[in-house]
This record gives C-alpha cells, sequence and structure tokens, in this order.
C-alpha cells in the first residue's frame, strides 16, 4: 500500500454504524459487489461456531481460504475467540491435494473448513483417510453443493469426525446448518438443516410471505450484512419478510423446500434455470442426477447462449473409466428426454474460481476442442 498513489479522499460512512469490513461477491451471477458487513455480524457468526465445534484451545484450526472469501472469518475470528491454534496453508501447497492431506496431518489439524472440491481432490489424488489424517475432528464444508456419493464415502472414512454442511451466501455469511450423520443417506438428498441460533430463515413467495412451500430463501438477523456500498455509498436492506419481525431481510436468489423432517432442501437458483423447448429446466437438478452415477466424480451444466432466449445445455463431467459415448447413453437414461444435455465434454478436472469453486462461467464460454484439454486451458 506505500507504494500506491492514494489521492482520493474518501468520505467517512456516517449512516453505516457498527461497520466492520467489505468483501466482495464473486460476481458469478453479475457485477462484484461491495459487501459492508459489521462487528456483530461475524461476532455472531463465530460465537455461534466455536460452541457448535466445541472450539477450545487446544485446537488447531487449518486455515486455506483467501482473506477475500468469508469462509476465512472463521478461520481468523474463531481462533481468536476460543484462544486456538491458527494455521496457514501455504499458497503454494494448494495445487496439490497430497501435499494438502500431508500438511494436515504434520500440522495436527483438528477442525478444517473448505469447499467440497477441495475435499474432493484430498479424496481422489490426496490419499485423504480417517487413519491418515487422525487429528482432525470437524469436517465443515460450504460455498458450493457436495456430490452425495462423495461426501458419503467421507463418512465412512472419517468414523470419529464430526461433518457440518453450512449454507450462506456471502450477504449473510453462514445463516444455516446441518450435521451430517454417518449413518446419512445420500438416496435422501442432503439437506443444509436448519437457522442457526437468533437467525431468522424463511421460504417465501414472490409476496415475500412466509410459506411452507416451496419459495426463495430469505434470512434476517445479526448476520445479515449493511447493505452493498457502491462508490462509496451505502445502500441498505429493505425487503420485509410477512409477517415482520422488524428486520430487513436479504433475498438470497436461492430456492429451497421443506423436507418431512422440516429441514431445508435446496431446488438450484432462480437465476440457474434456463427454459429450452417449452420447458424450465433447473442446471442443479442435471447435476445432481449425473452426480449420482458411479464413474461420476464431479460435473457441471452450463448455459450458452446463442441468441437472447435461445442457447444449448453444456456437461462437463470428470469420471472414470468412462468415454463420452458411454457417459451420454448413461446420462440419457437417467434423464427426462428434455433435459439430456446437447454436448456432453469430458474433462481431467473443471475449472476454478480463485476461490476453489467450480468456474461456470468460465465453462460456458469455452469451447474445448481436445477432450481432456480443458482443466489445463
Amino acid at each position: 500500500l506505500g507504494i500506491l498513489p492514494v489521492d482520493c479522499p474518501a468520505a467517512p460512512l456516517t449512516d453505516a454504524a457498527g461497520a466492520g469490513y467489505v468483501l466482495f461477491t464473486s460476481g458469478s451471477t453479475g457485477w462484484p459487489k461491495g459487501v459492508l458487513l459489521s462487528h456483530e455480524n461475524v461476532l455472531h457468526f463465530v460465537r455461534w461456531t466455536v460452541e457448535r465445534f466445541g472450539v477450545t484451545p487446544a485446537d488447531r484450526i487449518g486455515s486455506q481460504s483467501s482473506l477475500t472469501f468469508d469462509l476465512s472469518t472463521f478461520d481468523l475470528f474463531g481462533s481468536a475467540l476460543s484462544g486456538a491454534c491458527l494455521v496457514l496453508l501455504p499458497d503454494l501447497l494448494k495445487g496439490f491435494p497430497r501435499d494438502v492431506v500431508e500438511w494436515l496431518r504434520t500440522e495436527r489439524i483438528s477442525v478444517f473448513y473448505a469447499v467440497p472440491t477441495l475435499y474432493q481432490s484430498m479424496l481422489h489424488k490426496g490419499g485423504a483417510t480417517g487413519a491418515e489424517l487422525p487429528g482432525l475432528r470437524v469436517i465443515a464444508f460450504a460455498g458450493e453443493p457436495f456430490p452425495t456419493a462423495e461426501l458419503k464415502r467421507y463418512t465412512e472414512l472419517f468414523g470419529n469426525v464430526e461433518f457440518y454442511n453450512l449454507y450462506g451466501p456471502t450477504e449473510t455469511n453462514v445463516c444455516t446448518f446441518e450435521r451430517v450423520d454417518h449413518r446419512w443417506d445420500p438416496r435422501d438428498g442432503l439437506s443444509i438443516g436448519r437457522a442457526i441460533d437468533g437467525v431468522r430463515v424463511e421460504l417465501v413467495d414472490e409476496a415475500h410471505r412466509a410459506t411452507r412451500d416451496e419459495g426463495e430463501i430469505a434470512v434476517s438477523g445479526p448476520t445479515v450484512f449493511l447493505g452493498y456500498l457502491t462508490d462509496g455509498e451505502l445502500r441498505p436492506l429493505t425487503t420485509r419478510i410477512s409477517p415482520d419481525d422488524g428486520s430487513p431481510a436479504y433475498l438470497t436468489g436461492d430456492l429451497g423446500h421443506y423436507g418431512a423432517d422440516g429441514k431445508i432442501y435446496l431446488r438450484g437458483r432462480r437465476d440457474h434455470q434456463v427454459k429450452r423447448r417449452g420447458y424450465r429446466i433447473d442446471l442443479y437438478d442435471i447435476e445432481s442426477v449425473v452426480q449420482e452415477l458411479p464413474e461420476v466424480r464431479t460435473c457441471a451444466a452450463v448455459w450458452t447462449e446463442s441468441a437472447p432466449g435461445e442457447g444449448r445445455i453444456v456437461l462437463y463431467a470428470v469420471a472414470d473409466g468412462m468415454t463420452r459415448t458411454l457417459l451420454r447413453r448413461a446420462v440419457s437414461a437417467a434423464l427426462p428426454r428434455h433435459m439430456v444435455p446437447d454436448d456432453i465434454h469430458l474433462v481431467g478436472r473443471l475449472a476454478l474460481t480463485g476461490r476453489g469453486k467450480i468456474d461456470r462461467e468460465a465453462l460456458a464460454s469455452a469451447a474445448p476442442t481436445q477432450e481432456r484439454d480443458h482443466g489445463r486451458r
């Protein structure tokens, strides 16, 4: 910062009492926005997490997230609050799953919070097992769906570890959680659970009324951000959920429904739905079905638009022992005809964002000419 010219004086945010820090959304669904969070936002989250995970000064928290990614808030503030040791994963190891597993072992990491993509690479290329990592007692994940077959494999390999599925966009940090039982059956689906203590999470209809039917996930309470920053101006939240509890709510854009167990299950995103040949299709539905195929390790379905309102569904998959023809047959047998992708590509790995998530924008704009070359490009 000392060598960067800063010659534009900034006015203080007089209407943002309690402001603590700014994170930018990834921009995967539009232009990145500055998310202004308060001290109370992060404190409420880490107090809950430290208590739920039972973090003590005896723990060693492994930190692999960038400071620009909200997963890092647990690492930093959770360790400070509990007195646990914070251990930073060197950047140069992140691309090498076996080195990450070795780092977890030698550093005796007991609590680890990461995106599912990293856990998958640790499983398939890093040799991660409970015997290899005996000190690990909490595995938490967030940021993207965890393929159910892969998660089940983890629960089998790590019999003494507690697994937590944490859900929440940058604007709310974590707002719901599900502790994944070792007896969990992938055929039941993976829920995002229930709201964390003190936070209100509702499914709402188009009029922002709480509903028991399928609806958009809305969040209000102490973890919800203060508002968006645009050119130094704060744009606070104004949406309210009916019945109104007095707190502004954030509409996540994620769709969900209640299961028979009363927990919330994701149904995709409003902006992840496409209309093709008269059918409305959720791309996450395609992915969830394809990921159930035993040979498929991970996949991503993307929409490539050729003209306004027109386009093609393209599926990228990482699979073992399959040819493109065999994969297309399996996918065609598993999906209704109107949901079968127009193109299917086998790749060595999926393109990732700087935060370790699947880079859907890069996939949607790609035109691979060599079946196993896309991941490198």
